[in-house]
């Protein structure tokens, strides 16, 4: 199947459990033999602890479907880097990227969440110093290097991982973040930024301080690329794809705000996240998808299915994205 040359194009799969429909891995299966069979380019899995309904881990996720794919990578959007230890967490790369044949990329964040921190025993003053520590670490492992290291966090001595990875120099990493220290901070330790607003002005204004700061920071614009995840449906009409997403989008984005999120203050409507989703017919979401081409998105993914939503109509909005909105843009 035909590939855009200018984007590449994923899918964020729905880890989250729910009463009204249990995902499983069978049905996370079946939506990337279907994702593989239409020509996206990756499958994409995030973070989260202590939900209620379950969450299936990242890494555990990331490997079962890496077994699973032939042609398409993975992507990690994004792992809570402080709450590990480097070493492992280079290790975990390196079995993923083999499973992957060298097609997997790794987005890394702080974590915001308190309890997603505290837990792990990562005292919320030092996210920072182990997330600076920690890419350092991941970067030379990665990159093939044998050291010793004594650091504010982290300490050991004559480490190494083995094999080394397939990527070469190494799989990118991509940080993520909003405020203008961590869009700073991706172009200046890592490989990618993965930008955690898609409200378009915003996302324009993140985008052009991220390709500054990669020239600032010594390194070529045009190699340091630009992800987002979007939330949305894509339907024969408008009115189909806002009934296959209500209530479970907002349902989700509610759960944001009761783990810190500063996003909103109360639950939001389809009028308040509009603009940073895809909601619509194919003609309405191509639109949109080239609009975010067009201001230096490298990798586009798409979250279409939200926890309690079934099977089929992630498949059918899976299906359509790629069909008719990819093959548009």
């Amino acid at each position: 199947p035909h590939r855009s040359l200018c984007m590449e194009y994923g899918v964020y799969l729905n880890q989250y459990g729910d009463a009204r429909h249990q995902t499983t891995f069978d049905e996370l299966f079946a939506q990337v033999d279907l994702m593989e069979e239409l020509g996206y380019d990756m499958a994409v899995v995030g973070e989260r602890h202590f939900y209620e309904d379950g969450f299936y881990d990242p890494f555990t996720s990331l490997a079962a479907l890496g077994a699973r794919t032939r042609s398409m990578g993975v992507m990690a959007n994004i792992i809570i880097l402080p709450t590990y230890h480097p070493v492992r967490v280079a290790e975990q790369i390196v079995g993923i990227d083999h499973l992957v044949d060298g097609k997997s990329r790794w987005g890394l964040s702080l974590g915001y969440r308190e309890s997603e921190l505290v837990n792990f025993g990562v005292d919320m003053d030092d996210r920072v110093g182990r997330y600076m520590e920690g890419v350092h670490i991941i970067k030379k492992l990665l990159e093939g290097e044998r050291f010793d290291f004594d650091g504010d966090h982290f300490s050991f001595e004559d480490a190494f991982v083995s094999p080394e990875p397939i990527a070469d120099p190494r799989p990118p990493l991509f940080g993520g973040g909003s405020a203008e220290i961590a869009i700073k901070r991706a172009a200046y330790r890592t490989d990618g930024f993965t930008a955690a607003v898609t409200v378009p002005e915003q996302l324009e204004a993140d985008i052009t301080l991220y390709k500054q700061s990669v020239e600032e920071a010594g390194k070529d614009p045009a190699d340091a690329d630009v992800a987002i995840m979007v939330d949305g449906y894509v339907a024969e009409t408008e009115e189909a794809a806002y009934d296959a997403l209500d209530p479970y989008m907002l349902d989700l984005h509610e759960k944001y705000i009761s783990w810190g999120n500063p996003e909103f203050d109360r639950r939001p409507t389809f009028d308040d996240v509009d603009d940073q989703c895809i909601i619509g017919t194919p003609a309405q979401a191509a639109e949109k998808v080239a609009a975010f081409r067009d201001m230096g998105v490298d990798q586009f993914i798409f979250r279409t299915q939200f926890p309690g939503m079934s099977q089929e109509a992630a498949t059918q909005s899976i299906e359509l994205f790629r069909d008719e909105v990819i093959a548009a843009v």
